[in-house]
């Protein structure tokens, strides 16, 4: 390559640089000049047409359209190999292809045994995987084969499904619920595909008719009620199936201002709520309220009933109701208002036998004029009265033959007469025999039905004969009774060990506790009590499968007694337990006889009176007075 001799500026500049002449020639000066920034303003060149114009947009647009039409269309091509590839593929399933079918009734009797015939289709070319029928049924619905036990969601394996195949089963339910109302069940066809872990599934729900109701309920109450006045009112509950009806529950729903006197039975929880238990084709139940009703002259109070089928999750609570009944009440205020208080309560009272009881009749005129010539009558009834113990009061007096108390004008203050809005009271008092006699240990009762009359003169001026009534009841409570003793040498437990008990040997006893029961039923009963830190549970109890059980914290021993029958005595239906307990005493306890059980207590509920009962147990020690063999001296603990 030949070098060029001509020399670039830049080269001509580095040169001046180094050179020891003169460094730099002047460089010429060059004037600026204005440049000429003006705009025309018309166009140098001939002006578009508008015709011209428009038709370059159009085909602008034209061409755009096109490439919209075909980006779409290659949308809907690749949709449609996707679609086909993934659901209607010759080697894919498709969940359309999956269907449920359900035959059976379109209505079924509430109670009955509901059939459905269930079935799991597959149309596609290869077959599904692991399929579940799922049944989910309505709260309340109830198993066949176990009627107790509530259906709720229920899986059933169909195995594997071919292409174009089909699976069966046949479903069994009981359905309950008003009469009339639809029941929805919800199925699914659950399934996989092979060489995925993925699940599919298909639904359907199926709705049945309940045509008719398994049980009835009716109201026997008085349409027309006295404000403030106790009346009855019984509810009866009867069967209207040829199958049992299981788990039922009665349910009132009580308006404001009802309160509840007394039932027969005893409500299973609170005032309201009945457990009715099985229903026997045929088989009626029926239970009676007292009740008092508080409100406006005219004003209207509904009474609710509810029966159905018992929450396994809450036992106070309907899971499915079967059937309602209403019943309506309308107030009447009384010209003359009469009610009975015992012991200061306006409602029956639970007394134990013996004790004294005051009773109160209160009056009030509640007419706009006067009530004049007022008498008032109360009469006892019931086996168990003490006659000689009724005590009146008021210038009343007792006829004992009749059991009759009667305070009239002209003896009693007051009562010749009654000025509007006016109130007062007459007082007795009386109590029951102590010991019961057999004929009437069975729920013995006193019951006081007070009456009063007089006359008033009415809005047309002629006279009118005024009349009121009420009562209460005295239940007297069972005597639930509990004894303890200890034994050495007898009783159903062999013991072992030194008696006298000796400084860190270990000597047993047994522990007997016996309940015993007077005139009414009891339930639930439960007794209780504790080992001190020195004495040890040995766990051997008689009977071996007695309800007893120990807590080391605390050293508590309980025995669940259950149900006590009434009249239950030693030798005739006593509940009786024996459990072993060992002692092993210290070098400070030489001398005395310490105690092995301390107080008993037991506690069950009357169900005639309602009441809670409770009662004890002496504490018991070394000392077994109580055992055939024992001898002075035998619960000293020696050295």
């Amino acid at each position: 390559m030949f070098q060029s001799d001509k020399k670039s500026p830049l080269e001509r500049v580095q040169k001046s640089l180094y050179s020891r002449d003169d460094r730099f020639p002047e460089s010429p000066r060059h004037d600026l000049h204005a440049r000429d920034e003006s705009v025309p303003e018309e166009w140098k060149g001939e002006e578009p047409r508008p015709e011209e114009v428009k038709g370059s947009m159009k085909k602008i647009r034209k061409a755009y359209s096109y490439l919209f039409v075909a980006a779409f269309g290659f949308f809907l091509v690749a949709a449609a190999i996707g679609g086909y590839t993934l659901f209607g593929g010759k080697n894919f399933v498709s969940v359309q292809n999956v269907d449920i079918l359900i035959e059976g009734p379109s209505s079924v009797a509430g109670g009955d045994v509901l059939a459905l015939n269930v079935s799991v289709v597959n149309r596609n070319t290869t077959g599904i995987e692991l399929v579940e029928l799922v049944a989910e049924y309505p709260e309340g619905t109830k198993d066949p084969e176990y009627p107790e036990r509530d259906l709720g969601k229920v899986r059933f394996p169909l195995g594997d499904i071919g292409s174009n195949s089909i699976a069966q089963k046949t479903l069994r339910s009981i359905m309950f619920g008003p009469e009339g109302t639809g029941r929805e069940i919800k199925f699914s066809a659950e399934y996989r595909t092979a060489g995925s872990n993925a699940i599919f599934f298909k639904e359907k729900s199926y709705r049945v008719a309940v045509s008719s109701s398994p049980v009835l309920v009716a109201i026997d109450a008085l349409s027309k009620v006295l404000g403030g006045q106790s009346s009855d009112m019984v509810v009866t509950v009867s069967s209207n199936t040829p199958s049992p009806v299981k788990d039922l529950l009665l349910s009132l729903e009580y308006p404001f201002g009802f309160s509840v006197v007394s039932a027969t039975p005893q409500p299973s929880y609170g005032n309201n709520i009945w457990r009715i238990g099985d229903l026997a084709p045929g088989a009626k139940k029926s239970f009676a309220i007292r009740y008092s009703l508080e409100g406006q002259d005219g004003e209207e109070k509904v009474v609710r009933a509810n029966v159905g089928i018992q929450s396994q999750s809450n036992e106070r609570e309907i899971a499915t109701t079967i059937i309602s009944r209403d019943h309506s009440f309308a107030i009447e205020r009384p010209f003359l208002a009469l009610d009975v208080a015992l012991n200061g309560e306006r409602a029956d009272l639970a007394a134990e036998p013996g004790k004294v009881v005051r009773a109160d009749i209160l009056w009030q005129n509640n007419s706009q004029g006067r009530i004049s010539g007022a008498r008032i009558e109360a009469k006892l009834s019931g086996n168990v009265l003490d006659k000689g113990s009724v005590s009146v009061e008021n210038g009343g007096y007792y006829d004992s033959l009749s059991n009759a108390i009667v305070w009239e004008a002209g003896r009693t203050a007051g009562l010749d007469s009654l000025a509007p809005g006016e109130s007062g009271r007459v007082t007795f008092s009386f109590s029951s025999v102590s010991s019961i006699p057999g004929e009437s240990a069975i729920n013995p009762l006193i019951s006081v039905s007070a009456s009063a009359q007089g006359g008033r003169v009415d809005e047309s001026g002629a006279p009118q004969e005024v009349l009121a009534a009420s009562g209460r009841s005295v239940k007297l409570v069972s005597n639930l009774s509990l004894s303890a003793r200890v034994l050495r040498s007898q009783g159903p437990i062999s013991n072992s060990g030194p008696v006298p008990p000796r400084v860190d040997q270990p000597t047993t006893y047994t522990v007997v506790w016996t309940v015993t029961n007077t005139s009414n039923s009891i339930t639930g009963a439960r007794v209780e009590a504790a080992l001190p830190p020195y004495v040890s549970w040995t766990g051997v109890t008689s009977p071996a499968d007695a309800n007893i059980s120990y807590n080391p914290t605390g050293g508590i021993v309980t025995w669940n007694v259950g149900s006590v029958p009434r009249n239950a005595s030693v030798g005739s239906g006593a509940k009786q337990v024996a459990f072993q307990v060992s002692f092993k005493p210290s070098a400070n306890q030489v001398g005395s006889a310490p105690e092995i059980v301390s107080q008993a207590s037991i506690v069950g509920l009357d169900t005639f009176t309602g009441a809670t009962l409770r009662n004890s147990a002496q504490s018991l020690s070394t000392r077994t007075s109580s055992d055939l063999f024992y001898k002075a001296g035998d619960e000293a603990v020696q050295e």
